[in-house]
């Protein structure tokens, strides 16, 4: 499996072939890839009820498409995210949005849904907007994430506490669309 560094959720690997085979031509792209992103984060857990917590957190890192050929290489992701663990049964539910770049600046905005256990969250990701060369990008496929929590700090007379989280997250089939441009 040959990993490439890509930007713009990833499908900025198939925009260069495309945009290379195609030289001048307005063409509409759609394809499917697996890919897949290390990333940390910084959260902050509150107390919401006897056997509840929620946390709002930032998680960022790179973003890796699998077999990805292009001559763009460099992408980051960052997806500001809210989850809410039930301690009793040690399940969780989350949502956030992702903003993936490219070095240009170009950006692919997205949002997530998922449920899991407390290392292990599965559930759609969906493709809503992009700018620069990924405007009108829509898509979607399943998001899958396992993350662990590597410190937690607790303020002294506050009761909520900071964590440190690193982990994975990966899309095993993602599915995207651009509209011809003009």
């Amino acid at each position: 499996m040959k990993n490439v560094r890509v930007s713009g959720l990833s499908v900025a690997a198939f925009l260069v072939i495309a945009f290379a085979a195609f030289e001048g031509c307005a063409v509409a792209e759609e394809g499917t890839i697996k890919a897949m992103a290390p990333w940390g984060g910084q959260g902050y857990v509150f107390p919401i009820g006897d056997d509840r917590a929620y946390m709002v957190a930032v998680y960022s890192g790179t973003m890796y498409v699998e077999d990805s050929k292009g001559a763009l290489h460099a992408g980051s992701i960052v997806c500001p995210a809210t989850v809410e663990g039930n301690l009793k049964t040690m399940t969780k539910s989350a949502q956030g949005h992702c903003i993936i770049s490219n070095i240009d600046g170009d950006r692919v905005y997205a949002r997530f849904n998922c449920k899991g256990d407390m290392e292990n969250c599965r559930g759609p990701f969906t493709v809503e907007s992009g700018t620069g060369k990924f405007a009108g990008i829509t898509g979607e496929g399943e998001m899958v994430s396992q993350l662990e929590s590597r410190a937690a700090v607790v303020v002294e007379g506050f009761v909520p506490a900071r964590q440190a989280i690193e982990g994975i997250v990966w899309w095993p089939k993602l599915t995207y669309r651009i509209p011809e441009t003009q």
